[in-house]
This record gives C-alpha cells, structure tokens and sequence, in this order.
C-alpha cells in the first residue's frame, strides 16, 4: 500500500509538473522530456510545466521538495507511452510508467520490489504550449470541473497499479479492516 501511495504521488507530482520550455513541439514530445526531466531528478525545471492555475496553489520549493522525498524510496526506470487522443486545445496520452522501491516491502507474503502505474496524461494548451494537468485525484478532479468539455470529449479511465511479485504483474487485493 505504501508502495502504491508513493507511487500515486509520484506520477501525481510527476503528471503535475511537465511543460513550458517544449514550445509548440506536440503533446507527446511534451509528455517524454517532462518524465526525462523527472528521471534526471531536475525537480526545480518542472515547476515550469505546471499550468499557471496549478502554479498558483504550488510553489517551485513544495513540488521539488516533495519530489525529493519521494525519490528516497522510489527510484523511476521508465515510462511506455501508449494512446493519444487530441481534440483542439486538449489531449490525452495514455502511459505506464515503472519504479523500483529502494527498500524492498512485503506484500500479500511476497516481498515487493517493482511496480507500475498506468496513467492518463492530460493535456492543455495554455498561451499556445501543451501543459499537462494531471496529478493526484485533487488535482484531476479540479481540473475536470473547470474544463467540463474534456470531460466529454474523451475516454478517460482511473490509473490503475500494478506490483510484480514472482515474475508477474499483479493488481493489489484492497484490504479491509486495515489502516493505510
């Protein structure tokens, strides 16, 4: 669970941030340089990508912090982009993006070192630059609600975990009558 929450985080914080310098260069080339920028751990320069109403409730200091502090126990190897779907001012990329614990957790009895998450990019232009607008349920459901018409206009689905544990990849069981 702490592995999922993390990794949540992450790809919230790492879906957050990715934009400005790309220009006009498309969606999907906005979406690789902003996970390389992460990988690179260069947590200052993604601020730039947040979309401005995004950057008004985060300062630069927060996300970088809060980056580093996830990358104490995750360490991110890549990131598989899969669908676009663009529609005018809005897209959406579809990704899986893997990370490795850098201290192993047991989980179900078998101990848990890697996971993925499949998650939706969304996109925006802003002032004529793609602007990626997902992060963490807060923040993706701000979005939907001020832009009503993306909701709409796309197949949007919920990020969905995975952990390997004895070669496979596996959904994690919800576990009831437990504290997170």
């Amino acid at each position: 669970m702490i592995f999922s929450v993390s990794l949540v985080i992450s790809l919230s914080l790492v879906s957050l941030a990715a934009q400005n310098k790309i220009g006009a260069k498309g969606a999907r080339a906005v979406v690789q340089t902003f996970f390389s920028l992460l990988k690179s751990q260069q947590y200052a320069a993604l601020y730039d990508y947040l979309p401005s109403e995004f950057q008004q409730q985060l300062t630069r200091e927060q996300l970088t912090q809060s980056l580093q502090r996830l990358d104490s126990f995750i360490a991110i190897e890549r990131m598989e982009m899969g669908r676009i779907q663009e529609k005018g001012e809005f897209a959406v990329i579809e990704t899986t993006i893997y990370g490795r614990l850098k201290k192993p957790m047991k989980f179900d009895g078998a101990e848990v070192t890697e996971g993925r998450v499949s998650v939706q990019q969304y996109l925006y232009k802003e002032k004529n630059q793609w602007k990626i607008a997902t992060a963490d349920n807060r923040i993706r459901d701000y979005f939907l609600k001020h832009h009503p018409q993306f909701n709409n206009q796309f197949e949007l689905s919920s990020p969905k975990f995975e952990f390997k544990q004895n070669g496979q990849w596996v959904v994690p069981r919800p576990r009831f009558g437990t504290k997170p």
